[in-house]
């Protein structure tokens, strides 16, 4: 089932990232239908040192991040990578929570040959890519497990900026699968300098 506004009401973000664990991501393409689980979230917000928005910072670059929950921000960093977020407060409000690590769901094969395209050769029958390595398992372990890592597989960049997850034509929107994590672990947040005591990084 599609998730509604109704999914990110009176949320902060640190409610909300808990929240998003195990809810699916689907993008459509006009040839191809990709989804996955979200198993690693952290939450940033306006009044967190970390945030691109301390201080109420407002630019062209995190200008989504004040729009209303439910908008993709996708941003470009180390001049290399893409990362994902879902803008996670009210509008007037810089916040996003970082999805961090999703599990595969739907295609598994096309995230695998976008992740390694030109570097592993693959086997083209019936429409499926197969990795002709030996560790396979290790290839699926990996394949997902770092933000820039993510956008990768599925193709997420800077076009996908500003999607609105929940307008009826989106080619990018989430759903519920109906299940409840049962344990949710906590952390302190990985790769930042600032504001690092916060427990604000949550994964199953």
């Amino acid at each position: 089932m599609r998730l509604d506004s109704n999914f990110f009401h009176n949320k902060n973000s640190v409610d909300l990232a808990k929240d998003l664990l195990w809810k699916v991501i689907t993008k459509i393409t006009s040839n191809w239908v990709i989804s996955w689980i979200i198993n690693e979230v952290e939450a940033y917000r306006e009044d967190d040192e970390a945030s691109h928005t301390f201080g109420w910072r407002k630019s062209q670059r995190n200008e989504v991040m004040f729009k209303e929950a439910w908008h993709l921000y996708v941003y470009f960093t180390y001049g290399m990578y893409y990362c994902m977020n879902i803008v996670s407060e009210k509008s007037g409000y810089g916040a996003a929570v970082l999805i961090r690590s999703v599990i595969p769901y739907k295609w598994v094969d096309l995230m695998i040959k976008n992740r390694w395209k030109g570097n592993i050769k693959f086997e083209i029958s019936n429409n499926k890519f197969t990795p002709l390595i030996k560790g396979a398992r290790g290839i699926l372990k990996n394949l997902c497990n770092w933000p820039a890592k993510v956008c990768i597989a599925y193709d997420i960049t800077k076009k996908d900026n500003w999607i609105n997850l929940l307008e009826d034509n989106s080619i990018i929107f989430l759903e519920d699968v109906w299940y409840k994590v049962p344990e949710i672990n906590v952390s302190k947040r990985i790769g930042i300098s600032k504001w690092v005591e916060k427990e604000w990084r949550f994964w199953f």
